[in-house]
C-alpha cells in the first residue's frame, strides 16, 4: 500500500513539473527594438509558429529549436510557438520599442520623431513607424550624437 502511494505522489510531482514548465512559458515578455532580432532557444523542436500582428513582429526559423524574433513596427504582438505535441515552447508578448543607441527624440510640438543616427540622423515617426529619408526632416545632415 505504502509502494501505491509513494508511486501515486511520484505521478503527481511528474504531471505537476510539467504544468509548472508549461505555465513557465505563459506570460513571458520580450523586448524587441525595431529592426533588430532576439535570439529564441527552444527546449524541444518547434512544430509550428502565431504570430499576432504580422505588421509588429516577425519569427524566423533558423532550425528546429532555434528561431529569431524579428521587431517590424511599434507596439505589442503575441508569439506563440508549439511542438509537435502541440504544447507552448514559447507563448508570450513581444514588445517591439524604439532604437536607444544612437537615437534622439526630437519634439515638434506634441508630435514626437526619433532621429537614429550613424553619419546622419534619419527621422522615423514613432506613431506609424514611416521613415524618411535623409534631410526630408532635417534641413542638413546632422553629426551623430
Amino acid at each position: 500500500m505504502i509502494r501505491n502511494g509513494r508511486h501515486i505522489l511520484a505521478v503527481a510531482l511528474v504531471a505537476a513539473a510539467g504544468f509548472i514548465a508549461t505555465a513557465a512559458v505563459a506570460g513571458q515578455r520580450l523586448v524587441v527594438e525595431k529592426n533588430h532580432t532576439v535570439r529564441v532557444s527552444l527546449n524541444a523542436p518547434a512544430s509550428s509558429v502565431i504570430v499576432g500582428n504580422p505588421e509588429i513582429a516577425d519569427v524566423n526559423v533558423v532550425d528546429s529549436r532555434t528561431v529569431y524574433i524579428l521587431g517590424k513596427g511599434f507596439g505589442n504582438s503575441s508569439v506563440t510557438i508549439t511542438g509537435r505535441d502541440g504544447r507552448a515552447l514559447f507563448d508570450g508578448e513581444v514588445a517591439v520599442t524604439a532604437v536607444r543607441q544612437g537615437a534622439i527624440t526630437v519634439y515638434k510640438g506634441l508630435k514626437p520623431s526619433l532621429m537614429v543616427c550613424t553619419n546622419v540622423c534619419i527621422a522615423e515617426d514613432v506613431n506609424n513607424g514611416n521613415t524618411s529619408t535623409p534631410g526630408a526632416s532635417v534641413a542638413a545632415p546632422v553629426p551623430a550624437p
